[in-house]
């Protein structure tokens, strides 16, 4: 299946995130996104800041042929101290798929992946976006798409250019 001229990509497993995790004690984040995979610093001061930020990662990975976003992850940062932040023990995950698939149009409902590190002290959470027939936006009307290891607005792939008249 071919999506917004990508190939359909398959989802990374748990494990395969793992190894690359424990990359990261020698390199940054950012070596490996791609356009399937992306990581994300957790805001400790901000709850809502990190809901708003899956729903709008939930949309541009499903117009991209799907993927997922690591939360928990420091941005250029090495050494696996230095990287895994984590996130928040008391994120519920239900309460995050409901808020994905209520933000979304058409809804999407994402999977999550817990990953533990040093003895159960850190948490990351890995939302897993499946492909599905795009466009997806969020209930805003906003669209995004993933094109290589960033978000564009899907106006500007279209257009070559961003839409100002929205």
């Amino acid at each position: 299946m071919v999506l917004a001229g990508k190939e359909e990509m398959v989802i990374k497993s748990k494990s395969e995130i793992m190894k690359i995790i424990q990359q990261l004690e020698h390199h940054i984040a950012d070596d490996f996104e791609a356009q399937d995979l992306d990581f994300k610093q957790w805001n400790f001061t901000s709850r809502e800041e990190n809901i708003q930020k899956m729903i709008k990662y939930a949309v541009c990975m499903a117009n991209g042929g799907g993927g997922s976003v690591v939360f928990g992850v420091a941005d250029n940062v090495r050494g696996i101290d230095q990287v895994l932040v984590g996130i928040p023990f008391d994120i519920d995950i239900q309460e995050l798929e409901k808020r994905v698939y209520r933000e979304t149009d058409p809804p999407i409902l994402p999977t999550f992946d817990e990953i533990f590190y040093q003895n159960h002290s850190i948490r990351l959470l890995v939302m897993n976006i499946f492909p599905g027939e795009p466009p997806y936006t969020v209930k805003n009307g906003i669209a995004t798409i993933r094109t290589g290891k960033e978000c564009l607005p899907i106006g500007f792939i279209k257009t070559g250019k961003e839409d100002f008249n929205e």
